[in-house]
């Protein structure tokens, strides 16, 4: 009896031994095809990670490369530029040596000196040596339509006045000439009607600043221009190149030279018969 109820038992736990046994490879085969997948998933992103490495390494060396190319290039400008300065500094020392050649021609260590003071200065004066002008941009010099002097123009015309109360050109007569472009005066034209107006009185106020430095008056005449004498052709809108004030060094004629001319200009206009 005994035995029978044992085998009655076992009957009926086989099944579920059985049952739990399918279970349990059910879920083993769902948990490899998971790690089968975060495997594949994981050789994808170490493949795409070593790209993206491989895609640094290159930018990299692109890089330092440029970098190169940069330095070869930034030493060529220097190189380039070098040459230019020296090339610039013969053309200007040649147009020196022609000038001194010409009649009443500004002593060499005059224009020189002009010369190097311009080059102190590049944005606000150019020197010219074949014809010994300094020329100080208006627009560096002056407020739109104004002939106050800008407080930054007042060391480049300081450095002027030594220059020209020095040996080598103390002899010289100096004379300061206004100039504009072709754009009228609009809110200063009442105190400068015209170009005219506004040119003069900028060139007094560059020779009221000379003499301040301590240039003898009597050696300083003043003149104005006005848009009558541009350097190049105005433009509508306004002309930089043509705001200017140069200041040019000359000897006067002997003065018995200059008698003698007058003379024969009275003797000439006697001579002519009455109308």
């Amino acid at each position: 009896m005994i035995r029978v109820r044992t085998l009655a038992l076992c009957s009926l736990v086989a099944p579920v031994l059985s049952l739990g046994a399918c279970v349990s490879a059910e879920k083993y085969e769902k948990s490899l095809q998971v790690r089968r997948s975060l495997q594949e998933q994981l050789v994808g992103i170490t493949n795409e990670r070593d790209a993206l490495k491989a895609q640094l390494i290159n930018r990299d060396q692109l890089l330092e490369q440029a970098r190169g190319d940069l330095d070869t290039m930034q030493n060529d400008y220097t190189n380039i530029q070098t040459e230019v300065d020296t090339l610039a500094t013969n053309n200007r020392e040649l147009a020196i040596q022609l000038s001194e050649m010409e009649i009443n021609a500004l002593p060499g260590s005059v224009s020189r000196q002009l010369a190097e003071m311009a080059a102190d200065y590049p944005d606000s004066i150019e020197y010219d040596e074949s014809t010994g002008a300094l020329r100080f941009m208006s627009d560096f010099t002056f407020n739109s339509g104004q002939a106050e002097l800008k407080r930054s123009a007042g060391s480049g015309l300081n450095a002027l006045a030594n220059i020209l109360q020095s040996n080598a050109a103390d002899k010289f007569e100096i004379m300061v000439v206004g100039h504009t472009d072709d754009v009228k005066p609009s809110r200063s034209r009442v105190k400068y009607p015209t170009n005219l107006y506004l040119s003069a009185a900028r060139a007094i106020a560059v020779r009221d600043a000379l003499v301040q430095s301590g240039v003898n008056p009597d050696r300083l005449t003043i003149a104005g221009k006005g848009e009558y004498q541009p350097l190049v052709p105005n433009i509508k809108g306004g002309t930089p190149e043509n705001r200017r004030v140069e200041v040019f060094l000359y000897e006067l004629a002997d003065s018995n030279t200059g008698a003698e001319m007058e003379v024969v200009e009275v003797a000439e206009e006697s001579m002519e018969p009455m109308k």
